[in-house]
């Protein structure tokens, strides 16, 4: 009998960034907001995370205090940036509060936690920490795959919510070659139909590499005339640690020009979507390449709206994710 392998240890959420790390004020914010969200008192305090980056890295107490003090001004501008939306009737964003003098970082209390909101900022905070590539599904979820569907709904809401007139379909992948294409060739016609144009699928094309062809999410807004030229956008949807790699890879109008069989009339708009918080001295840099550009907070600020399964699902990989970090054995 062959004795069991072991399960290879597992990222731990609480591992100390690198200061000299790209967009490390970013990671560092992340790593102060998962300590306060698995604190038993629910605070992060400047000064755990200057002891921290002293123990972690062999900072001096000075410069330790000068970086968690830049630290916690992105987390200022984070609870800035997750404002409501008007008449959607969210209490609040951010499911953390900073004390006066922006040294403390609290989980808000029970009536805050149990917020839609709050728990998707959440789980979207944990989902960027995470390892996406070894043992990433919890509890059979797949937090890519409800990012997915997050993304789909939050996007649609975005572009006005869903009526008669818009919608949103994700291009999921299906798990065999012939599922895959059945499933592009599906998505294709249906997108075709409900948009007016396209024609469905080109003549002899073949579903891409992986099934979709780098499109995640597909959201539309179109008229009652029956005519060509609504307003589409083209989402890809990226976790892991090297999404800033595929920024550019997703161009619609060479989707369309490859897939359907009369290209669209207008090119949809690109659309990137990430659980990680942006830093805001790279945004215009990663808009450019990647087009409109939601990151976390935008994602939260626009996450009034999420179907009931897929928010389900979100909150019981996102408690399985926390109760693992209690219980795992890490890898830095």
């Amino acid at each position: 009998m062959k004795p069991k392998k072991k399960k290879p240890p597992v990222t731990n959420l609480l591992s100390v960034p690198s200061p000299d790390a790209d967009d490390s004020l970013v990671g560092l914010a992340d790593w102060v907001e998962v300590k306060a969200l698995l604190a038993d008192d629910g605070n992060a305090s400047q000064e755990d995370l200057a002891r921290a980056l002293e123990q972690a890295h062999s900072m001096k107490e000075e410069d330790a205090k000068t970086v968690a003090n830049d630290v916690f001004k992105e987390l200022l501008d984070r609870s800035d940036s997750c404002v409501p939306v008007p008449g959607k009737g969210q209490k609040w964003e951010y499911p953390f509060t900073l004390n006066a003098s922006r040294s403390l970082l609290s989980l808000r209390p029970k009536t805050g936690a149990s917020t839609k909101a709050g728990l998707l900022y959440k789980f979207l905070l944990v989902a960027s920490r995470a390892d996406m590539d070894a043992q990433r599904r919890l509890k059979d979820l797949d937090p890519t795959a409800l990012f997915e569907q997050l993304c789909a709904d939050i996007l649609l809401n975005f572009w006005g919510g869903r009526t008669d007139l818009s919608g949103a379909l994700v291009f999921g992948t299906a798990r065999t070659k012939t599922e895959s294409n059945q499933k592009f060739r599906a998505n294709i016609d249906k997108l075709c139909a409900t948009l007016k144009e396209g024609r469905g699928l080109k003549a002899r094309a073949k579903a891409p590499g992986g099934g979709d062809g780098r499109l995640d999410v597909v959201v539309w807004r179109i008229f009652s005339d029956g005519r060509s030229g609504g307003l589409v956008g083209f989402g890809q949807c990226k976790t892991g640690i090297h999404w800033k790699d595929h920024l550019e890879k997703l161009v619609p109008r060479n989707f369309c020009r490859n897939y359907f069989e009369q290209p669209l009339i207008l090119d949809p708009v690109r659309v990137y979507m990430v659980p990680h918080r942006v830093d805001g001295a790279a945004w215009n840099t990663h808009t450019g390449a990647g087009g409109l550009l939601l990151d976390r907070c935008r994602l939260v600020q626009y996450g009034y709206d999420i179907s009931k399964d897929v928010f389900g699902n979100c909150k019981i990989w996102l408690n399985a994710a926390l109760e693992r970090q209690r219980q795992g054995n890490f890898i830095a």
